[in-house]
């Protein structure tokens, strides 16, 4: 279980519809007990506009099942639970999303391409420097 529902695939950004509202968050994974086949996770979103969130705890079971502990804050309602206990099965069901999907990932990438391209210029400009002085 531990190899299908452990895995880090299936966490990261999240994203559902709800009353109307686009809510936005994460799914991330907590623990995993080898011994009883659990995976423990947490999610938690809130609404784009308005006041409103959710977050669960969830445990996800060796026979598929999911036990989760919802609280809503602010103008959530119940179908905002339905729709995030909906979207975190799906997450499970499709294994996850591409790490391009993933904004943390684009982030540290682009800040790798960042410096990258910022040692490649010091690099061309030392070299010209040093051209220059050898040219005399």
């Amino acid at each position: 279980m531990s190899g299908a529902l452990g895995r880090p695939a299936w966490t990261g950004p999240l994203r559902f519809e709800a009353g109307g509202a686009t809510y936005a968050g994460a799914l991330r994974l907590v623990d995993v007990d080898e011994d009883a086949g659990v995976v423990g996770a947490h999610a938690q979103a809130r609404a784009a506009t308005g006041w409103a969130g959710v977050a669960a705890d969830l445990s996800l079971r060796p026979d598929g099942s999911l036990d989760a502990d919802v609280r809503l804050s602010g103008d959530a309602d119940d179908a905002v639970r339905v729709a995030l206990l909906d979207a975190v099965r799906e997450r499970i069901a499709a294994g996850g999303p591409s790490l391009a999907d993933d904004p943390a990932w684009r982030r540290k990438l682009a800040i790798r391409a960042g410096v990258a391209v910022a040692v490649g210029v010091a690099a061309g400009l030392a070299g010209a420097a040093w051209d220059r002085r050898r040219r005399g």
